[in-house]
This record gives structure tokens, sequence and C-alpha cells, in this order.
């Protein structure tokens, strides 16, 4: 616990310095931060001693828990080798090519290669970047919009906060974008109508999105986002067979599908990805803060 002083001196010094995302400005300059000291497993503590369990895991991250001595040793030994080197033109490095063939193998080889980046942000923005790069590559570059679902979360970006399907991410910030489109989130328990079946209710969902994608000209779309598990929108889970007529309606319009697996990738849902465990399979993958336990940003897409 530190001496009462420090603390205060802290506190003031975050109020004075320190922009919190996520945050409402007044009320922080009002009631502070809550200062995190230290974390043991499952258990995080405040600067005052208190100690809490974190059920969250830091931010949807800490998927091994706190204090893996071994992580910041082999962290200590990686940066003592090679602290960094870009992989721009070429360029490459042991590590970089071991953990992305570990990564394709842990996807089951459903993927060809991995993009490396410093979040999930920047891993989502990086692919809108590539489906709009291919697209154009292919001779459609009209082929541009890209639809994700009421309450997803896909990032803080100008691009990704787009996608993101909460309101709060869009007032104030003229979004979303141009060619971002939005369709019904999968809330079964809310929004399924009175003896509709979890089946019915991912068919009529599916129905929906046919009827925009073709609204809008299939030759206008390009893909579509979605998390396995609805996040930081209130931990939605799918309908049954719902990511199944998803998928059906994508493939019959020339649709990528992408999973944004930054909060259930790396074995929060029991096993590798949220995409293994609601058996469908994605044209593109996002993941991020998962993969390092939170111990340091990266983002394989």
């Amino acid at each position: 616990m530190a001496d009462p002083r420090t603390i205060e001196r802290l506190i003031e010094a975050d109020k004075r310095s320190v922009m919190h995302p996520a945050t409402a400005i007044g009320d922080h300059l009002a009631e502070g931060p809550r200062i995190m000291d230290s974390g043991r497993g499952v258990y995080v503590s405040d600067i005052a001693g208190n100690r809490f369990l974190d059920g969250v895991g830091g931010l949807w991250c800490v998927n091994v828990g706190y204090g893996r001595a071994e992580l910041g040793q082999a962290m200590a030994d990686a940066a003592g080798a090679l602290g960094y080197f870009h992989s721009f033109t070429g360029y490459s490095n042991r590590a970089q090519i071991e953990l992305a063939e570990k990564i394709k193998a842990l996807a089951g080889g459903a993927f060809s290669r991995v993009f490396f980046g410093s979040s999930g942000s920047d891993a989502n923005d990086s692919l809108i970047k590539l489906i709009w790069y291919v697209n154009a590559l292919r001779g459609k570059p009209g082929k541009r919009k890209i639809i994700a679902r009421r309450q997803s979360y896909h990032g803080t970006t100008v691009a990704t906060a787009s996608l993101t399907g909460l309101p709060a991410f869009h007032r104030l910030f003229g979004l979303p974008i141009a060619d971002i489109l939005h369709t019904e989130t999968p809330h079964f328990a809310r929004y399924a109508r009175p003896g509709e079946t979890e089946t019915a209710y991912a068919e009529r969902l599916a129905a929906e999105l046919d009827a925009m994608i073709r609204r809008e000209g299939p030759d206008t779309v390009a893909a579509f986002f979605a998390e396995p598990i609805i996040g930081a929108g209130g931990v939605i889970v799918p309908p049954e067979g719902y990511f199944q007529a998803i998928e059906r309606v994508c493939r019959a319009h020339d649709v990528l599908l992408v999973a944004d697996e930054v909060v259930c990738g790396f074995g929060r849902l029991g096993i590798w990805f949220g995409h293994q465990h609601f058996g469908f399979t994605p044209d593109l993958m996002s993941s991020a803060k998962g993969l390092t336990s939170g111990y340091f940003p990266m983002s394989p897409c």
C-alpha cells in the first residue's frame, strides 16, 4: 500500500495529465482514477491495497492471468536479442515467422497468411483496407460496402468505430463513414418473436441480411463483420444455426465473412477461436490482445 500523500499526488497528476478513453471527463475530474498497482492470477490490487477479482480479464484480454513471470522473462530475452525490426519490403525475423506458423496451425489451416499489427482496431482497420484492395485487384472497385451488426464492437479508429454498432461511438464524430452498414444483432432473448425457435430466428436474420445485400446490390457489398459472441455490446450469444445461415448468404453473394476474434480468440470459449466453437468458416479473421494476454500490444489478422 502506498503512502497516502503519494496516492493523492498520483490522483491529482492523473486528473491533470491523462486523457482516459470511454470516460466521462467531468466525473473523472470529480472522482479521480482508481490506480491499479499489481496483479496475480485472477486478482488485481490498487495502490491503496484493495484487492479485486478481475472477472473481465483486463479489457477482455488477460487470458492467462496476471503476474506470469515466465512471460516477462521471454519478453526480456526477445528484447535482448532483437528489440525491434520492421517487416516492410520483405524483411522478417525468426519470431514473426514462427508465430505466424503457429497461429495458422491453431486456426486449423483455414488461413494462408498472417499480418501483424498493434491492436484489435488496427487489425480490423487493416482488414477493411485489404478487402477494398483485393476487390480493386479483382476489377470490382465498387464492391466496398461492409455490413456489421448493431451492438457490435470492432474498434475505435474512424473506420472501426464506424463498424462498431454502438451509437455512443458515432455521436459527435460524424460516423459511420460511407459504405458502412448495420443489420440487426442476434439477440434471441430480446428480439425473437413469440413462439419463434432459435433456428427460425436465425433464419429470419439471415433473410434480413440477404434482403439488405440485394437492396444495396451484391456488386457493391464486400464483407460482413461479426464477433462470434458480441462482447462489449452485451455478451450476446448467437442463436442456434445463426452463423451457418449467415455464411450461406455471404457465399451466395460473394461477400467475405470476417470473424472478429479479438475477444473470443485464444481460448476464451474453451477452444482456440470462437468460429471453431460455433462451426463456421470465415474468410478472414482478426485477433489481438488475447494472444499476448495483454502483456504487450499485438494483433494478428
